[in-house]
């Protein structure tokens, strides 16, 4: 059965990358998105009647379904009945074991291990594909089924075996993520050169309380950004109201939904505002925040940044329920962070072979402590 499984979702997932590419061409046109959906029964109908092992037909469908969705957004689910609640608790939470998953090469990947975490703990990084989860081949399958599955093992206080190839794809290690008791911090103060360097490592319900008490009162700040993938889109919205007097922070408009606009509540932190380190890993909340400060004058230093922060809600029709983008969050000049990205106001160029130094952070550093007007 295992072995069928593990069949079926590679299946699926070839199926759904056609699909995808199908629905991606046709969205616009009415005839095209029917002749997609008709190349698509037609190639359910080939795996059911011409491969060589029967499959399961309510996995397949299950498979298809989640396979669709997910070519849409990485993010986006399709749940079963009754999953409803338990996925909606999952989503308000940290990651199982502080183990932010993406997608790279059809496999679950590291998106992100939340410092402190035993993810962390275990020496993950981002991007190195997941191959296997105690064994079993995560090729195709959905990545909300390897979530509950990674939260359900640290609920019972289990360890998970995981099998991972390096981010250069050219080395296999085995790994083991040990049940631990941890709670996600938004990030940790470090001095340098006397300016407060912040690195914000996940924004969770509290964030911009637990930044307030970072901030100090008498140094020129740097955040730093560029690994801020996980978190909250409100505390996006909150940390950023931390530095911002007035104005508008941001916003997120979508077809069907509608869209909703953020405004400044007065910041509560006096002082210098901070420069802004961004980069290639910042993605999600990192993107609104980033576009926020950045809307409100405050220098970005660093690299674009990932490009993908979709407003997710849930969808519910009759026995189904989807996890789905239906709102784009804004850049600052009113354009979708999803596809472009958000755009340093300085560019840095960064070596990523060499780990001797850090140009960005140099920068950043430098621009901290340059007199406002030429800061500006």
């Amino acid at each position: 059965m295992r072995k069928a499984r593990i069949t079926l979702v590679a299946l699926s997932l070839l199926t759904v990358t056609s699909f995808g590419g199908m629905l991606a061409a046709g969205r616009d046109n009415e005839e095209g998105l029917y002749r997609a959906l008709g190349n698509l029964a037609e190639v359910v109908h080939l795996i059911r009647t011409e491969y060589v092992d029967e499959l399961n037909d309510e996995a397949l469908s299950q498979s298809l379904d989640a396979g669709i969705v997910e070519s849409v957004d990485r993010w986006a689910a399709v749940l079963p009945s009754g999953m409803t609640e338990t996925y909606r608790e999952l989503v308000g939470a940290p990651p199982a074991f502080g183990l932010v998953l993406g997608s790279r090469l059809g496999s679950a990947a590291v998106r992100q291990a939340i410092p402190g975490s035993p993810a962390a703990a275990a020496a993950l990084e981002p991007w190195e594909v997941i191959e296997r989860v105690d064994g079993v081949n995560t090729r195709g399958r959905p990545l909300w089924q390897l979530r509950l599955e990674l939260r359900d093992r640290q609920a019972a206080g289990s360890s998970v075996a995981l099998t991972v190839v390096d981010r250069h794809v050219d080395a296999r290690r085995e790994v083991v993520l040990e049940p631990a008791v941890w709670t996600p911090a938004a990030g940790s103060l470090e001095e340098i050169d006397g300016v407060a360097v912040i690195r914000l490592d996940s924004l969770p319900a509290g964030a911009a309380d637990q930044i307030r008490g970072l901030v100090p009162a008498d140094r020129a700040v740097v955040l730093d950004l560029r690994n801020l993938v996980w978190g909250v889109e409100e505390q996006a919205i909150a940390v950023a109201d931390l530095f911002v007097e007035e104005g508008l922070l941001g916003g997120w408009s979508g077809r069907k939904a509608g869209s909703q606009t953020f405004a400044a509540t007065a910041g509560s932190l006096a002082g210098r505002p901070p420069v802004i380190m961004i980069g290639p890993e910042t993605e999600g909340v990192g993107e609104i925040l980033a576009a926020a400060l950045q809307r409100a004058g405050m220098p970005l230093v660093g690299r674009r940044t990932v490009g993908h922060a979709p407003h997710m809600q849930f969808v519910e029709e009759g026995d189904l329920t989807l996890w789905l983008p239906v709102g784009k969050w804004l850049r600052a000049d009113g354009e979708p962070i999803n596809g472009k990205g958000v755009e340093p106001d300085e560019a840095v160029e960064v070596d990523d072979e060499d780990s001797s130094g850090d140009p960005v952070l140099d920068r950043a550093l430098e621009l901290a402590v340059q007199p406002l007007e030429q800061a500006a």
